[in-house]
């Protein structure tokens, strides 16, 4: 039982970390300010981008535009950080927590987008932020994971034009965890490489690990060796846990058996037969019955001489009807 609880403590808390790290994935991907009189949104929207190959619940994460430095103050320094997010989402309208119950939008494909209208009216939807970004000025907007623990962050320039956005270079995408190179571009969308696309930004039709292999190993010994290196080791290292558990078993289950008490000689003597006569009489008519119930049998067996049997005559077999 102890086992199993261990066991069971170590894949929660595997399955928390790996869930944990596919929320790092997430990304600010794009942000447009102010819109244009074409566009037909007419507020301005953030855009996250999953980098990860496998879905993310975003739900519980936070989007805010308030600095780290007003966040998390001297005066709820004793206080964990996912609190203090809750208690501003819900007092302060310049920081977001995504709602829990709309699961089947807020889980993000892999490699795909998912758009958060900057409108100021949250009564509109889960998409829909209670900020609002403003025009000519700095913008700061940081993503926090449902621990408080910072994800991302970019600061929207003042500079940035109507009609345009601030999106992640595509040719220099960050790495995860790494906030420092993440490398910005604005788009303009006069062309197809500055085009702007809420939604749909970042499809690349080549694939940089395939192009990797390609160069590096052009004719596939290198991967082909690795990966039955990488198998072979790994049902090494099985039999050889399998061994020392087994070992450890029987040793541990040797171990607690418990001793066989020394086995006593009995000694002791066995009662004379108590009885009076008619017991002793009774007992010995019953075994001269039983030793005497048969005659003498001379033990030759006699075969006396029948008629034909239906082996020989197959008549004998036949239905007789009456005459």
């Amino acid at each position: 039982m102890k086992k199993f609880v261990i066991l069971l403590s170590a894949l929660v808390l595997g399955t928390m970390s790996l869930s944990a790290q596919g929320r790092l994935n997430m990304r600010i991907n794009e942000v447009l300010v102010q819109p244009d009189s074409t566009s037909a949104c007419k507020a301005g929207w953030i855009e996250l981008y999953n980098s990860s190959y496998g879905s993310n619940a975003i739900e519980k994460m936070f989007l805010t535009t308030m600095h780290p430095d007003e966040l998390f103050t001297d005066a709820n320094s004793d206080k964990d950080r996912d609190v203090v997010m809750r208690e501003w989402a819900a007092s302060d309208a310049r920081c977001y927590e995504i709602p829990r119950g709309d699961e089947r939008n807020t889980k993000v494909a892999p490699r795909s987008h998912v758009v958060f209208i900057a409108d100021g009216d949250v009564a509109r939807g889960t998409f829909h932020l209670p900020f609002i970004l403003k025009p000519g000025e700095d913008n700061y907007i940081a993503l926090y994971d449902v621990n408080g623990a910072l994800v991302d962050e970019v600061t929207v320039p003042a500079m940035l034009p109507e009609g345009h956005s601030y999106a992640v270079d595509e040719n220099k995408l960050p790495t995860v965890g790494v906030l420092a190179d993440t490398c910005w571009q604005v788009r303009d969308g006069k062309t197809v490489a500055t085009a702007i696309t809420p939604g749909n930004y970042n499809t690349r039709d080549a694939n940089e690990n395939i192009e990797k292999f390609h160069v590096n190993d052009p004719h596939g010994f290198n991967i082909a060796f690795f990966a039955m290196a990488i198998v072979f080791s790994a049902l090494i290292l099985l039999f050889i846990c399998f061994k020392l558990f087994g070992a450890i078993a029987k040793r541990t289950a040797g171990s607690s058996e418990p001793e066989q008490p020394a086995t006593v000689a009995a000694t002791v003597e066995p009662k004379a037969a108590e009885g009076d006569d008619e017991v002793i009489a009774a007992i010995g008519l019953a075994l001269y019955q039983h030793l005497n119930a048969h005659d003498n049998e001379s033990g030759v067996l006699t075969f006396g001489q029948r008629g034909t049997s239906a082996w020989s005559d197959k008549s004998a077999l036949m239905r007789q009807l009456p005459k």
